[in-house]
């Protein structure tokens, strides 16, 4: 009877070791696992913040560029109210030319 029992124990320990391996392969898988979502979670973060950044580098682009666009709008409207002046001098000294032949 006691060599029964001992055999049950050393069963029992045996199937004790193996849950206690498997439950340190488990904790190391989980602890694998773990670290992997760390990872990607900074990863996520990084990304998010290089995108926000790429989002307001664009926006000030954008800015840079309206800005730009109305400078040149703004100077071919002077060019052209320049030239206008012009052909209105121009013409003017015509009108007197030919109001003073005409006297």
């Amino acid at each position: 009877r006691l060599t029964g029992q001992q055999q049950e124990i050393n069963r029992l320990m045996q199937r004790k070791s193996a849950v206690d391996e498997e439950n340190t392969r488990l904790k190391n898988e989980f602890s694998n696992l773990n670290q992997k979502f760390k990872d990607k979670s900074q990863e996520l973060k990084d990304t998010e913040e290089c995108a926000e950044k790429k989002e307001e580098q664009n926006r000030l682009v954008i800015k840079n560029l309206r800005r730009k666009i109305r400078e040149i709008s703004c100077a071919d409207l002077l060019s052209d109210l320049e030239k206008l002046r012009k052909q209105e001098a121009q013409s003017k000294k015509e009108k007197s030319g030919n109001g003073a032949r005409i006297e």
